[in-house]
């Protein structure tokens, strides 16, 4: 805002003075003076009173711009104080809420209905945890024990080694093997982790020879709920050549996609 008075016109006020007086030197007593003593006194009073309030105004502004600094370091201190207790209880509870999806692995089983997981079918890509021992009560994943010594939550693995070791894949037949993204309260474990949410962002599925390696939302969609849409692809006959092929492909869609939840090129 410009506090400013126009100088043309206090100009063309001193012009008009002028003239003033020297009719009054010429002609005496003037017509009219009474009125313009009034505006004179008026004209006076009122630069009196902005000249204070412009002062004033200037204090004030000074004051505000002190306390916006002080408004920004008491924010910095803030935002310290909450960081330091989300970290403590992040490190107490061994949970976190990630600003990015958190990347892990999963297996189904493949049949001709569904892919299923070690507890439940999966629908569609996407998946929200509830607690099966005690309910949607609270968080989910709980951290309290409340729910068992595993816990409730979608699981991942932090790389697919563990799985196929741990539920010997070779074994076992029909698999899927998926990249899956992790939203919402996520709880770090040793090897993998527990999720609020998960969505599955890239698949590779076997059912009977037939391998499908897909990261396209809509396909995964559609083979989970359907399988036998696998058997519209080519045909693998060695089995750990299609677990290889199903690792490789999951692995690569992993490294593009921290790429590019972390900004940077694959260039």
């Amino acid at each position: 805002m410009d506090l400013a008075f126009d100088t043309d016109n206090a100009q063309r006020l001193a012009e008009l003075r002028e003239v003033v007086r020297r009719y009054q030197d010429r002609y005496g007593e003037l017509e009219g003076m009474v009125d313009l003593a009034k505006a004179n006194s008026a004209l006076a009073s009122r630069r009196r009173r902005f000249d204070h309030l412009a002062a004033e105004h200037q204090r004030i502004q000074k004051e505000m711009r002190s306390m916006a600094s002080e408004v920004e370091r008491i924010e910095r201190w803030m935002e310290f104080c909450l960081e330091d207790v989300v970290t403590r209880t992040r490190e107490k509870h061994a949970e976190g809420w990630s600003p990015t999806p958190v990347l892990g692995y999963r297996l189904w089983a493949v049949g001709a209905q569904c892919l299923h997981g070690v507890k439940m079918a999966w629908s569609s890509r996407k998946m929200t945890a509830t607690c099966l021992s005690r309910g949607d009560q609270g968080e989910i994943p709980h951290t309290d024990g409340r729910c068992g010594r595993l816990g409730c939550g979608v699981y991942a693995a932090k790389s697919v080694d563990p799985l196929y070791r741990g539920f010997d894949v070779a074994g076992i037949g029909d698999v899927a093997l998926g990249l899956v993204a992790l939203t919402g309260k996520v709880v770090e474990h040793d090897s993998g982790y527990r999720a609020a949410e998960a969505e599955v962002i890239a698949l590779g599925a076997c059912f009977g020879n037939h391998v499908l390696l897909t990261a396209d939302p809509d396909l995964v969609d559609a083979v989970i709920a359907d399988p036998t849409l696998i058997k519209n692809e080519p045909r693998i006959e060695v089995n750990r050549q299609r677990l290889l092929e199903m690792e490789t492909f999951v692995e690569l869609e992993a490294r593009r996609a921290r790429q590019w939840i972390s900004g940077t090129s694959s260039e």
